[in-house]
Order: C-alpha cells, then sequence, then structure tokens
C-alpha cells in the first residue's frame, strides 16, 4: 500500500481502506482469542473435561444429533455429485 503513493494518491488511499480495516479485525481476534484462552484457564477447564462433558451432555441432545446428521448427509450427498459434469441442452436450445 505504501508503495502506491508514489504513483497515485488516491488509488493510495483506496487501498489503504482495507490494510486498516484487516489490521483492525486481525488485532481484534488476537484480542479475542487471548481473553478466551485467559478466561477458559481460569476456570480451571481442560481438555479431558471438555470431551467428557461434549460426550455426556452435548451429543445426547436430539437437536444436536439431527443437525449432525443432517450435515452428514448434505455431505455425502454433495460428495455423490459428479463435480466436472457438462451441461445438458435439448436440441431446440441455442
Amino acid at each position: 500500500t505504501i508503495s502506491f503513493f508514489s504513483y497515485n494518491i488516491l488509488i493510495a488511499i483506496i487501498m489503504l481502506i482495507p490494510t486498516i480495516m484487516f489490521t483492525a479485525v486481525a488485532s481484534l481476534s488476537f484480542i479475542a482469542l487471548t481473553r478466551i484462552h485467559n478466561f477458559y484457564r481460569g476456570s480451571g477447564a481442560s481438555m479431558s473435561k471438555a470431551q467428557e462433558e461434549w460426550s455426556t451432555g452435548a451429543w445426547k441432545n436430539p437437536h444436536v444429533q439431527a443437525a449432525a446428521q443432517q450435515a452428514a448427509m448434505g455431505a455425502a450427498a454433495g460428495a455423490m455429485q459428479d463435480q466436472f459434469s457438462s451441461p445438458q441442452y435439448n436440441d431446440n436450445q441455442v
């Protein structure tokens, strides 16, 4: 972005906007991740506790089971479709 200032100021300013936005989003993501990590570590949680909670709680929820089943069926249906099929045209279409 800085190199564009020697060519055209307007283009450089236009390029500067997404640069600033990307930097802001990356910074906010880092702050959020750091806060979540500190909250997680401060609560005394561990991966084994999380796995136990998932297996005893969330996975037994019928809504979660139905959502997982639908996601798996959608993924399987998408995998079964031919990725590179050519379109079929009728004789009367141009």
